[in-house]
């Protein structure tokens, strides 16, 4: 921007200074000296001087004639006329080769000013001649000087001038501009003065006419000139051209032999590299036929090259495919496609089958219009094995190998989807559910478990038809899926075979173990939308064998999804229960068949639901063994039932001595804290240890085992008596009974209530008894309502019992009232309203 600036204002100040020349020139021009001859001159210069230029050459310079012109007038007329006519030729010059006004006018005042520079240094130096000297040899000698000054001076001047304007205008040093743009003009310079005395002593000696004789002549030379230099530049560019055309044919053999050489070197290297290519490599022509192979290709398809070059690739691809194969080669010989790439199954020789990456393109054949094919083909059945090996595994249970839970839900929800599309399309699930696989891992270890889990999958297969499948959820539970059409019936006969199946042992290392199931029937309904909805009623009948006692099958009704609801709902309302005050206890009394006196009171667990009424303790005990909340419950049944019955036995007389009995949870016993509670509920309620009895049913052998053992030992050093409860409904090996720390065994009320009034059907109750005399345990009769149940039990010799016989189950404040009444005591009263409650279950 700073040149730009700069370079229009030093145009600027050149075009003012030539202005003042020219009009200075104007003002001193001596007017006398003004002819016809000059008039000429002036006419011959500006119209055919300016347009003969003559090159130079080899310099790249031209000699134009209109400086001649002017160095005669400045000889001839005065420094004035040299100005005026000098600045007048430039501007026509310019004017006729440059379309910019101003850069037309900084020409025409360079001009101006260097012939005013010439014209001063003249008359500064004395050797400007206005008048004509005398004397012949000094006129001579002024002469050669004055056009060596004359020359040199307006060469200096104007290149001067010019440079000055290029190095602003493009940025580049002063001496540069001028030595590599200008120093050559000095010639022409040179030539217009030599020019320019010569016709001036012509002039002097022959006359004016001379001059105009010169312009034809001048004329006539340069066209001489011109003809002879193009003929000379024409001579020049044939023998360059001819010099070239050798270079260049001889330049041309040298690549055509390069190039011959460099194709046989590429024809061995492109050889080599399509045999010996890591990937198979084939020449094939449109119809099918192997034109070459490599080795590599041989190597993938096991036949050797004579042998494929006798076949087709046809007869190498699975027949089933070949069909979508010849597709895609008919759209690469129609061009529809450039090339084609896909994976492809190829037939080794062995029969074995041989997964490709198959790439096929064209290749021109000069001697067809139809063109061959070139195969890549790269082997990666390794990569499709370990594909279908991840796919496997992603879809498969590790351990049996039966499809795992994506997969299932996946066929689920196609069959489901076809059987909403076709209604002949029938859907069913069982969910099987292993009873008591746990206690097969807790006691021979998971190695056996996994190995039983193995020999179940096995057995599963076997009660399949061909197109179910099974599958191993996760842990101990599996599903089949049975689609099509078929009948139902089909579908409980595959459960039966199933039961029947688990009904012979398994042998898993010298260990003979027995497993059942619970199987969960649906068959897919119009409210079955979709797979999700499906399990969860399986699962819901699954638990519904599970809670009608195992080793069995039940199948979906909508009544279950009900009751699966309503318990879901008991599970969120039991643990507000406690706080609600909805849990209560009731006692009743137990009785000594001998004397009929009252020997002890159990306490009984009550739920009233604000909506349901009273829900069965079996049941929302159940629930809370499965959420968790057994403990915090047991905890709070045995703090409540010692709290209210502890100041009524201690109102008691020292000669009874009642016992209080509260049943313990199984489940109970996975509390490493157990005893702990006990004892701290004991000290807190001030209950005697000597007047509690915990009742545990069977089952807490078989779950706990040792740690029961090592726990009811504990409890049992306290003081605190241990009974069975629901004697012969439970685990049936009774090796237990001699190990655990027990005092009575209390029988069922399944086993009293089937004695008639003949005193019949007390076979089993006749074993228990006959068991509990020689272990040295008393036993307790639960259920007796008739006389003659209480009369037979008496006779078979059975201590003590209880029922509504007796008593039916009381509050705290009727046991209150009812004690004295079989007592005979007199009992204070007691308030029961401060009695302390446990805060809301956790």
């Amino acid at each position: 921007m700073y040149f730009e600036k700069l370079t229009e204002r030093y145009i600027t100040a050149v075009i003012v200074c030539g202005v003042s020349c020219v009009s200075a020139a104007v003002y001193f021009l001596p007017y006398q000296v003004i002819d016809l001859s000059f008039l000429v001159l002036f006419c011959l210069t500006i119209g055919v001087g300016s347009r003969i230029t003559v090159p130079i050459p080899k310099f790249k310079a031209h000699i134009a004639v209109s400086d001649t012109f002017i160095f005669l007038a400045l000889l001839m007329y005065g420094g004035e006329v040299a100005i005026i006519l000098s600045a007048v030729e430039a501007f026509f010059s310019s004017w006729r080769f440059c379309n910019r006004k101003l850069t037309v006018f900084f020409n025409a005042a360079a001009v101006a000013v260097s012939t005013s520079v010439v014209y001063l240094v003249l008359r500064a130096s004395g050797l400007y001649w206005a008048e004509h000297l005398t004397g012949e040899s000094e006129y001579l000698q002024n002469l050669v000087v004055s056009l060596s000054v004359i020359a040199l001076t307006q060469f200096l001047a104007n290149t001067a001038l010019a440079s000055v304007h290029d190095a602003m205008k493009d940025a580049i040093p002063l001496w540069e501009t001028w030595k590599n743009k200008y120093a050559w003009s000095f010639i022409t310079y040179m030539v217009g003065a030599i020019s320019a005395a010569i016709l001036h002593l012509l002039t002097g000696s022959i006359g004016f006419g001379v001059v105009i004789a010169a312009f034809p002549v001048i004329f006539f030379v340069f066209l001489t000139y011109r003809m002879y230099l193009q003929n000379l530049d024409m001579s020049i560019q044939a023998k360059e051209q001819a010099e070239q055309s050798a270079k260049s044919a001889e330049h041309t053999a040298k690549i055509l032999k390069e190039q011959s050489g460099a194709l046989q070197e590429s024809e061995e290297r492109f050889r080599s590299a399509f045999n010996y290519a890591p990937i198979g490599i084939a020449l094939v022509s449109a119809t099918g036929v192997w034109l070459k192979v490599n080795l590599a290709l041989c190597n993938i398809l096991g036949y050797t090259e004579k042998e494929l070059l006798e076949m087709d690739f046809q007869s190498v691809i699975f027949e089933e495919d070949l069909g979508h194969a010849l597709v895609k080669i008919h759209e690469l010989t129609s061009g529809k496609a450039a090339n084609c790439q896909m994976e492809q199954r190829y037939l080794h020789k062995s029969g074995e089958t041989v997964w490709t990456s198959w790439s096929v393109s064209t290749a021109s054949d000069s001697r067809s219009n139809v063109p061959n094919l070139i195969f890549q083909i790269q082997d990666i059945t390794g990569k499709k094995h370990a594909e279908e090996k991840l796919q496997h595994e992603a879809t498969h249970d590790v351990l049996t190998g039966l499809p795992n839970r994506k997969m299932f839900m996946s066929r689920l929800t196609d069959a489901l989807t076809e059987s909403k599309r076709n209604r002949n399309h029938k859907v069913s699930i069982l969910f099987i559910d292993l009873d008591r696989f746990k206690y097969v891992n807790d006691s021979l270890g998971h190695l056996v478990g996994d190995q039983l889990l193995i020999g179940i999958a096995e057995r599963l297969r076997d009660c399949l038809r061909p197109a179910d499948i099974v599958a191993r959820l996760g842990g101990d539970e599996f599903t089949i899926l049975v689609e099509g059409t078929y009948d139902v019936n089909e579908v409980v006969r595959i459960a039966e075979r199933i039961q029947q199946k688990f009904g012979v042992p398994f042998d898993l290392e010298g260990h003979e173990v027995f497993s059942s199931a619970s199987i969960g029937i649906l068959h897919a309904s119009e409210q079955h939308f979709t797979s999700e909805d499906m399990m969860r009623d399986a699962d819901t009948a699954m638990y519904q064998a599970k809670r009608a006692g195992k080793a069995r099958h039940e199948v979906f009704d909508e009544r279950m999804h009900l009751a699966a609801k309503e318990t879901l709902q008991l599970e969120t309302d039991l643990r507000r229960a406690v706080e609600n005050g909805e849990l209560y206890i009731q006692y009743q009394p137990m009785f000594s068949l001998a004397t009929g006196k009252i020997q002890g009171i159990e306490a009984l667990t009550r739920w009233l639901h604000p909506k349901l009424g009273e829900i069965s303790p079996a049941r929302f005990i159940g629930i809370s063994e499965e959420i968790g909340l057994i403990d915090s419950l047991g905890e709070y049944i045995l703090e409540r039932t010692c709290s209210e019955i502890g100041p009524i036995f201690g109102s008691l007389s020292s000669e009874h001595d009642l016992t209080l009995s509260v049943n313990l949870s199984c489940r109970q016993f996975g509390q490493p804290k157990l005893v702990e509670n006990v004892t701290r509920i004991l000290e807190e309620t001030k209950f005697s240890a000597k007047n509690l009895k915990l009742e545990i049913t069977e089952s807490i052998f078989f779950e706990y085992q040792a740690k029961a053992i090592e726990m009811l030992n504990q409890i049992r050093e306290l003081g605190i008596e241990i009974d069975i409860d629901d004697f012969g409904t439970g685990y049936s090996n009774l090796g237990y009974l001699i190990r655990l720390p027990i005092s009575t065994l209390k029988i069922d009320r399944s086993f009293v209530s089937p004695i008639d009034s003949e005193g019949n059907n007390t076979e089993i109750v006749k074993t228990v008894l006959a068991l509990a005399r020689n272990l040295g345990l008393k036993t307790v009769a639960e259920g007796i309502e008739t006389e003659h149940q209480l009369k037979a039990l008496k006779e078979l010799g059975c201590d003590g019992g209880q029922g509504y016989f007796f008593a039916r189950p009381m509050g705290v404040e009727d046991l209150q009232q009812y004690l004295p009444d079989v007592m005979g005591d007199e009992i204070l009263q007691l308030p029961f309203d401060n009695v302390p409650v446990l805060a809301t279950l956790q």
